[in-house]
This record gives structure tokens, C-alpha cells and sequence, in this order.
């Protein structure tokens, strides 16, 4: 079966569940034809379309058995951020150029020491021929030109910021170990930067709905991405819960002014086609579809910049059956 026919046969189930609950709430064995006003249960649920949207008017019994539930959105401010596209990179390929630099230093110190042993010795007339002198000085060449060749093979992979940190032996351990993990993301060509970025959050790019990992900057990538063109950074993840190679979504922190908006409860978003939407209760029994924008994730959900504001009150369960109930069609034309 296709994505579509599953697609469509879930709403089809969706609808018929929520037919059973606001439909055939008040049949059961034995139960004839309901008291009242005849047109009541029909007013239990409408759904009006018009130039503003939709809206869909439900009343309280059939709230309660949906088990409907809003909340107040909270005020907040961000930090201008920038996006970018990435992937988490290969542990081996970082932590070798470590280990190699490292072994070249270790060598090339032993050799520097040899040599200037020797050139004392030599010097007293001690137990140190030229022979010995010119072997001591070829050894500390050789080694010499093998640390620089490691060294730039570092910074090609790490960049030329990485080599403050004191920590990178343990580092790069803790990369193969699957405790950390490094991050490359880059920015559209043309991105602009008021500034360096100060800190990040990366997400897998195949999973939109979860909760972003933050993430340490650990600086400038050495080069240019051959596709993106745009500036590139290395960015440090605590225990990651992915794996080499998985594509992701990034937004780094810049400094300027903050950015007041709201944060929306990732339960109460609905995705669809690549667009996102929500349901804001307008009153005590109507709530409209409202289409918002992502613009960087938070802890518990999503930061909207506008389009909505603090306090009006979004559905957070029972989203999924207003969904249903609008595409059941109950339509009540607007006067």
C-alpha cells in the first residue's frame, strides 16, 4: 500500500472513531429516538468555513468525551538565530588526525632531544663523532617535516581553533566511544552574521517532531562545503542519539537583540503537505485552524515569532479529532 492510501485510510479511521464518539453518544441497545428539540444533536457539532478559515464549534459533552484540552501560550524571547543544513560526522576521520599529530609531537620532541645531546657532547669534544652529530640532525629533520605534515593534516580536518582546546586526546577518545560527537553545519550562501554564533541546536533532519539536542560551537570549518558554498561550523554533542552520518537541521545563536514570540507545545502542532498548523480556541465552544511558522525549535516544542500571541489558548489533545471533524464535513454555512 502507498504512503498516500495509508495516509488516507488513517483519516478515513480517524473520522469513523470520531463518528462513534460525537454521533453515537447517545445510541445504545434500547434507546429510541432522542427527547428534545430534534434539531439538537445536530447543533453538537458544526464546522463553518469562511473568507477567515475554518472554525468548528464543539459543545461541552462533546469536549469532555473527546477528551479535548487547551493551554495558555507563554510569552518568550529568543535569540536571533540562523539556520543551516548539516550532517554528524564520521568519528574515525576526527579522531585520527588527533592521534597522528599527537604521535608526530611525541617523536619529534625525542628527536629534538637527541639532537641537542648530541650537539653538547660534540661541542666538549665528548663521545660524539660528526657522524653522530649529522645522523641526530637528519632524525630531527625527518621528524620535524612528519609533525608538520600532521599538523596541517589536523587543521584540515578540525580547523586552526581547535588546536586551543587541551582537551582533544580525551576528545577524540570519548568520539570513538560514541560519548560525543561532532557536527557540521552550513549556512545558505549569502547568510549574513552580526556576529559569531555563540551556541546551537541541531536536530535529525528526517525527524522534525522531536526535541533538539543542544550543541557547543566549536568553531569555523577548515573549508567550504562544494554544495552549500556557505560558511561551515564544527559544532560539539553530548551523548548523541544518532548515528555517523545522519542529516541534520541546525540553528545557531547570534548575538543581536532578542526576538519576542511565543512557545508552542510541540503536542499541539499539526503538520501537513510542509506546513504546519494549530488550533486556537476563539471562544468557550469554537476553535480555528490557524496556519503557523516554525521558526526554531525549543525544549517543549516551537518558537512562533507571529501569527499568534500570548495567552490565547491552542489544543494540545484532541487535535487529531478536530482534524477528523473537519474533514467529516458537518458544514454549517456562515450568514
Amino acid at each position: 500500500m502507498t504512503r498516500l492510501g495509508i495516509l488516507l485510510l488513517g483519516v478515513v479511521a480517524g473520522a469513523f472513531a470520531v463518528w462513534l464518539v460525537i454521533g453515537r453518544s447517545g445510541a445504545g441497545p434500547g434507546s429510541g429516538p432522542p427527547h428534545g428539540d430534534p434539531g439538537e444533536a445536530s447543533t453538537a457539532v458544526e464546522v463553518q468555513r469562511g473568507a477567515e478559515g475554518v472554525t468548528i464549534r464543539l459543545d461541552a459533552a462533546t469536549r469532555q468525551r473527546i477528551g479535548l484540552q487547551v493551554i495558555p501560550l507563554a510569552a518568550v524571547e529568543q535569540p536571533d538565530v540562523v539556520r543551516g543544513f548539516g550532517r554528524l560526522l564520521e568519528p574515525s576521520a576526527l579522531a585520527a588526525p588527533v592521534d597522528d599529530r599527537e604521535a608526530a609531537r611525541a617523536a619529534f620532541e625525542a628527536a629534538d632531544r637527541e639532537y641537542q645531546r648530541v650537539q653538547t657532547l660534540q661541542r666538549g669534544n665528548a663521545n660524539a663523532s660528526q657522524r653522530d652529530l649529522e645522523a641526530a640532525r637528519a632524525a630531527f629533520e625527518r621528524e620535524r617535516a612528519t609533525f608538520r605534515a600532521a599538523e596541517a593534516r589536523f587543521i584540515s580536518v578540525w580547523g586552526r581553533e581547535a588546536e586551543e582546546r587541551r582537551d582533544l586526546s580525551a576528545l577524540a577518545q570519548s568520539l570513538v566511544a560514541r560519548d560525543a560527537a561532532v557536527a557540521r553545519i552550513d549556512l545558505p550562501l549569502g547568510a549574513v552574521l552580526s556576529g559569531r554564533p555563540t551556541a546551537g541546536l541541531v536536530a535529525a533532519l528526517v525527524d522534525s517532531g522531536a526535541a533538539p539536542v543542544e550543541a557547543t560551537l566549536l568553531g569555523v570549518a577548515p573549508d567550504t562545503d562544494p554544495t552549500t558554498q556557505g560558511r561551515g561550523f564544527l559544532l560539539l554533542i553530548e551523548r548523541p542519539p544518532w548515528p555517523p552520518g545522519t542529516a541534520l537541521t541546525g540553528w545557531l545563536a547570534i548575538p543581536g537583540p532578542s526576538q519576542a514570540g511565543v512557545d508552542v507545545p510541540s503536542a499541539a502542532v499539526l503538520r501537513h503537505a510542509g506546513r504546519a498548523f494549530v488550533y486556537v480556541q476563539t471562544a468557550d465552544e469554537t476553535f480555528a485552524r490557524r496556519e503557523v511558522r516554525l521558526d526554531r525549535p525549543t525544549h517543549n516544542g516551537w518558537f512562533v515569532a507571529s501569527g499568534l500571541v500570548a495567552e490565547e489558548r491552542v489544543v494540545v489533545t484532541g487535535a487529531q479529532e478536530l482534524v477528523s471533524v473537519e474533514l467529516m464535513g458537518a458544514t454549517v454555512p456562515e450568514d
